[in-house]
């Protein structure tokens, strides 16, 4: 098994565990289950299909879509469970630990994912895809950053080589040769 395989294998399986640790307690709610699990499942499709590099980059997009999703659900539930479970004078000690540690995976799960994103751009990388491949449908040719690969080809020449022509065509060729008038047509 190569690298990349195990290495996605392993950041699948992490991200799992952390999810379902921080969703432990449910103060964060369903959309946080939900958004998650559907990005895992993506994380299992690009290991299932090894070959190809297109389940990469839709893994790659949701998680990196998750990660403001899970600033945003951080920031709209957490008050809500601190005032819950902190704040509470009925809450239980084992509850508001509870809610300590969800609170603590969540946040944890967040930290990790920058990291995981670069890991996985890497092996969509390995695995043919280029950053050309990040374009926005009906936006014309976008600037890039070519890292690594040879220098990009836009609309302007280079003024340092002499631009070259193109081949002629077979009409060009016959309509650019002399005319001979002892031919007969």
């Amino acid at each position: 098994m190569n690298p990349p395989q195990i290495t996605l294998k392993l950041l699948v399986f992490f991200h799992f565990v952390l999810t379902v640790w921080a969703s432990q307690n449910g103060f964060l709610g369903l959309s946080y289950v939900y958004m998650n699990l559907f990005v895992l499942s993506l994380g299992v499709w690009s290991i299932v299909h090894h070959e190809s590099a297109e389940p990469v980059f839709m893994f790659l997009i949701c998680h990196v879509f998750s990660i403001l999703q899970d600033i945003i659900l951080l920031g709209i539930n957490e008050p809500r469970g601190y005032n819950a479970y902190e704040q509470g004078g009925r809450i239980d000690q084992t509850t508001r630990n509870e809610y300590r540690f969800s609170l603590g995976m969540s946040i944890v799960n967040l930290i990790i994912k920058p990291v995981t994103a670069f890991l996985v751009y890497r092996i969509y990388r390995e695995r043919g895809g280029s950053y050309g491949d990040f374009t926005i449908p009906g936006v014309g040719n976008l600037p890039s950053f070519n890292i690594g690969g040879s220098p990009s080809h836009g609309p302007y020449e280079n003024i340092d080589t002499p631009p070259t022509a193109p081949a002629p065509t077979d009409e060009e060729q016959a309509y650019n040769q002399p005319y001979n008038s002892q031919e007969k047509h």
